[in-house]
This record gives C-alpha cells, sequence and structure tokens, in this order.
C-alpha cells in the first residue's frame, strides 16, 4: 500500500502548532494579522506552492497569532528560486532589500560580496542543536550568515513491488534482505547488479536517472570517493574520479543498457507509465510526487555504498534563512526571534513532516512524536540514515553558474555522447578556471 502523508495530519500529530483557520487561508490571515501590526517583516521565498508554501505559511501564521499586536512576519513568494535570487539582486541594486530571504549557501555567498548580510549570532540566533554541516556551509570565516530551512537529501527511490517479483531472481545475485523483507541493493555494485538482472528480464533500462541533474553525477561521484578540492584547496572538477563516476553513468546508459536516462526535461515521476521503472537517486522532496504518480509501491532508502556496511553519499540539498543589514537593528532583532521560532525542534519536526525534508538537528529528529511518525511512514527512516554521509556542494558565489552552466552542462554532454567523459570534463575545467580568474562571466 502506498505511504501517503498530509500535512494536516502532521500538525495534528506533533500537537505543538495549529494549521491555518478553516475560514481563511493561512495567507489571507497573515495579511490581516500584518495590516494591524505596528512592525512588518517581508520574508521572500522561492516556494511556488504545494506542501513548502504551505507549511511555511501556517507556521508563520502560529508565530503570528503569538505575537499578535507586536511583529508580523509576512512570506512572499518570489517564483522559483532563480527568480527569488535575481529579485534580490535587483532590491540590492536598488536599496530595497526584504528583511529576511531564503537562498543557497552559493547565493549567500554573492550577497556577502555586496556586504549586505547580517551577522545572525550578533543580532540574537541561536543556532545550537542544529547539525554542524549545515551551519559548517553557511559560515564564512568563523561568522555564520544563515541558518537552514529546507534540507533534502538524495535517497535511493525503488519499485518495492518490482523487487518482491523478483525476489529469486535477486537472492541469486546475493543482494540480502532489508528489514520489511525486500531485496535493496546496498552497495553501488549491487545497484548495478540488479539493474542488469531486471533490464535482461524487461528487455529495457530500469535505473532512471535526469543528466541535467548534476545531483545523480554528485551521489555517484562522491561515493566512489570524490572531492570538488585538490590537496591545495582549489576547485577541481575534472578528477580521476570525476572522469570515473561519469564514465560509469555514460556506460550503464549505452553499453550495458540498463540507464535510462531522462533528457527532455521532465521529472522521473512524471514518466510513469512509459516504462519499468526500478530505481534512481533522487530528492527526499520528491517523495509525494512519485507516491501522486505511481501505480506501485514507492521504496526508500539511502544511496548504495561503495562497499558493503557502509551508506553511499548524497548530496544535500535545499535552502537556508537569511537575514539583511540594510534592515534597521529593530528588524533584523525581530527576524533573529523568528528564525529561533522556525528552527526550534517542535517547529521544525513539523516542517519535516509536512514537507519530507530532513530534520535539521537531533531534538527535532528524536522527538517522540517525530519517532512515532517515522514508525506509521517507515520509508522516512532512509532520511535520518542518510545524513551522516551526506554532502554539500561548494559555498562559492560562483557555484550557480559552475553547476549549471559549466559542470552541468559537461555532464549532459558525456551521456548524450557528444563529448567523452574525458573530454566533457577537461573543457569544464578550462571554463572553471577561467570563471574564478574574471577571465569570463
Amino acid at each position: 500500500m502506498l505511504r501517503r502523508i498530509g500535512i494536516i495530519a502532521g500538525l495534528l500529530v506533533l500537537g505543538a502548532l495549529t494549521s491555518s483557520a478553516l475560514a481563511q487561508t493561512a495567507e489571507e490571515e497573515i495579511d490581516a494579522l500584518c495590516a494591524a501590526s505596528p512592525q512588518i517583516l517581508e520574508f521572500w521565498h522561492g516556494f511556488r506552492g504545494g506542501a513548502p508554501r504551505e507549511t511555511l505559511e501556517n507556521l508563520t501564521l502560529e508565530y503570528n497569532r503569538l505575537n499578535e499586536g507586536r511583529v508580523c512576519v509576512r512570506p512572499i513568494s518570489q517564483g522559483g528560486y532563480g527568480d527569488l535570487s535575481t529579485k534580490i539582486l535587483a532590491a540590492s541594486a536598488a536599496g530595497e532589500l526584504p528583511v529576511l530571504a531564503q537562498g543557497y549557501e552559493n547565493n549567500i555567498a554573492t550577497y556577502l560580496k555586496a556586504g549586505v548580510v547580517a551577522d545572525l549570532e550578533a543580532v540574537g540566533v541561536n543556532p545550537a542543536g542544529l547539525y554542524q554541516n549545515f551551519l559548517q556551509a553557511v559560515t564564512w570565516d568563523g561568522t555564520l550568515y544563515g541558518v537552514p530551512l529546507n534540507k533534502s537529501v538524495h535517497l535511493l527511490f525503488y519499485n518495492r513491488d518490482l523487487l518482491l517479483l523478483h525476489d529469486d531472481d535477486l537472492a541469486e545475485l546475493g543482494i540480502p534482505l532489508n528489514e520489511d523483507s525486500v531485496r535493496v541493493p546496498t552497495t553501488l555494485d549491487e545497484l548495478i547488479a540488479a539493474a542488469g538482472a531486471l533490464t535482461a528480464i524487461y528487455a529495457e533500462p530500469v535505473y532512471w536517472f535526469r543528466p541535467a541533474d548534476l545531483a545523480t553525477y554528485e551521489d555517484w561521484f562522491w561515493t566512489m570517493g570524490g572531492s570538488y578540492y585538490d590537496d591545495g584547496g582549489d576547485l577541481v572538477v575534472n578528477s580521476e574520479i570525476g572522469v570515473q563516476a561519469l564514465k560509469q553513468l555514460v556506460e550503464l546508459t549505452h553499453d550495458r543498457g540498463v540507464a535510462r536516462a531522462i533528457t527532455d526535461g521532465s521529472f522521473i515521476n512524471q514518466n510513469f507509465g512509459t516504462g519499468v521503472f526500478g530505481f534512481a537517486f533522487d530528492t527526499s522532496a520528491a517523495y509525494r510526487f512519485y507516491l501522486g504518480a505511481a501505480n506501485f509501491d514507492v521504496g526508500l532508502a539511502p544511496i548504495p555504498g561503495g562497499s558493503a556496511g557502509t551508506h553511499g553519499a548524497s548530496v544535500f540539498q535545499g535552502t537556508n534563512i537569511l537575514v539583511f543589514n540594510t534592515a534597521s537593528t529593530e528588524d533584523q532583532e525581530a527576524a533573529a526571534e523568528y528564525i529561533n521560532f522556525m528552527i526550534a525542534p517542535a517547529t521544525n519536526a513539523v516542517f519535516a513532516v509536512s514537507t519530507g525534508y530532513a530534520p535539521i538537528g537531533d531534538e527535532a529528529a528524536n522527538l517522540p512524536e517525530f519517532l512515532a511518525y517515522l514508525d506509521e511512514n517507515p520509508d522516512f527512516y532512509a532520511i535520518v540514515d542518510q545524513l551522516a554521509t551526506t554532502q554539500f556542494e561548494p559555498n562559492l558565489a560562483e557555484w550557480g553558474q559552475i553547476r549549471f552552466e559549466i559542470l552541468g552542462q559537461a555532464v549532459v554532454r558525456a551521456v548524450l555522447q557528444e563529448d567523452t567523459a574525458q573530454e566533457a570534463l577537461e573543457a569544464a575545467q578550462a571554463e572553471v578556471e577561467a570563471l574564478l580568474a574574471g577571465e569570463t562571466r
């Protein structure tokens, strides 16, 4: 049976916060509260809709109710994340920044160059209890400039019905049973073997991936032991392991025929029904979309490891909350209060339950109510299990351009066999060096 999660159910289970009023939407009630508030803080974000936006608005509404007549936070969607960054840069140039915003690590690095980001601990944010790797990713020269909001991890998505149907074939490959008596690959070698066996049965590839999503390449790259930095601390995208990882994806697609590269811009779940889906590496935030599109039982597991007994590496995705120092001292301090509310364990547990994003600290992850929720939805244990071996992309201002326009396109060219893996990464390295040297934009 498919495991489905409801936002309101999550809120009721935890019991710490309330959902929006039935008579009004959360956005409408926030507008009414802000209209009567002496202090209004604009929070620009990049959630277009769905569970992330609804949950953010409901939690912000609860904060505003608790502070009615004193301060009101108004979340304002700016479209997608790219739209948000573009609008923030324009607002910075015009001197019209909001008080709070959402941003990736590389976005914060860009805003730091403009000198407009506040030292969060100096204005009153208390990050105690948050995972240190989250905080390290938003710390520059010992100063914290962001705290995690929505953090997702890549996981192994699998077709539970398909694996159960072919249990004997998988058993012959030595793939172990998990706690639910399903033979789920635990190493990259097991994944390749399982995909090969199922591909032979159905005469079509069963491991699906999107080359344009650099994160899938990164999952293989990091699990195989790769690093974006050399011993001297320089950014390197053309490494020996990088070439090996990219070759692996190319070979799985073209030589072994077990991988299906989705290159038309659609998401993996939008292709269900067009072939036999067995496995994919994808973000935990996509889980609901998989459930909504699949006519099979969707399972989650940590990324298979490079060797037995270890989980593979996954890329952290998602954004952080930051405060602009162009706001008044009073507004910055009020923003810190709101941030402390949002990163509090009870609030974060609601956010994680309602959206599929990862908890951002052990206390949230170990709340009895949250653990009870996981017991009811055991696939989500994979998110917690994956956290220890998950990595961040470089927090460089230039990383967005490198990720999408340089390295991301190199991966696509290799998978489409327009370049070899070596050629693609060599060209990417030259472009990266020119960009970082200021020779190109």
